[in-house]
C-alpha cells in the first residue's frame, strides 16, 4: 500500500473507530457509505473535509465524482501527478 492509500485509510479508520467500529483496514473497493464502515453522511462529510485539508483537493469537484474509496484514491493520485 502506498503513502496516499495509507493516509486515506488512516483518515477513514479514525472516524470508523470513533463510531465503535473495529476494522483493521480499509477495503478500497467498497462505496463510501457501505454499511460495514458504520459511517453516516456527516461522517463522510468530516472525512472529505479532512481529505481537502490534507491534500488541497476537493473530490467532488472532479468531472466524475468518486463513489468508492478506490475512486477517491485514483483521483488523488491523478491530482498529485499533475502537480509534479
Amino acid at each position: 500500500m502506498d503513502h496516499l492509500a495509507k493516509q486515506i485509510e488512516a483518515i477513514v479508520l479514525v472516524v470508523h473507530r470513533r463510531n465503535g467500529g473495529n476494522l483493521a483496514s480499509l477495503d478500497f473497493n467498497l462505496k463510501f457509505l457501505d454499511e460495514s464502515f458504520g459511517l453516516d453522511s456527516l461522517d463522510l462529510a468530516e472525512i472529505m473535509v479532512e481529505v481537502e485539508r490534507q491534500f488541497h483537493f476537493c473530490p467532488f469537484d472532479s468531472p466524475t465524482p468518486p463513489r468508492t474509496w478506490a475512486d477517491l484514491l485514483a483521483a488523488l493520485r491523478l491530482t498529485h501527478e499533475e502537480t509534479i
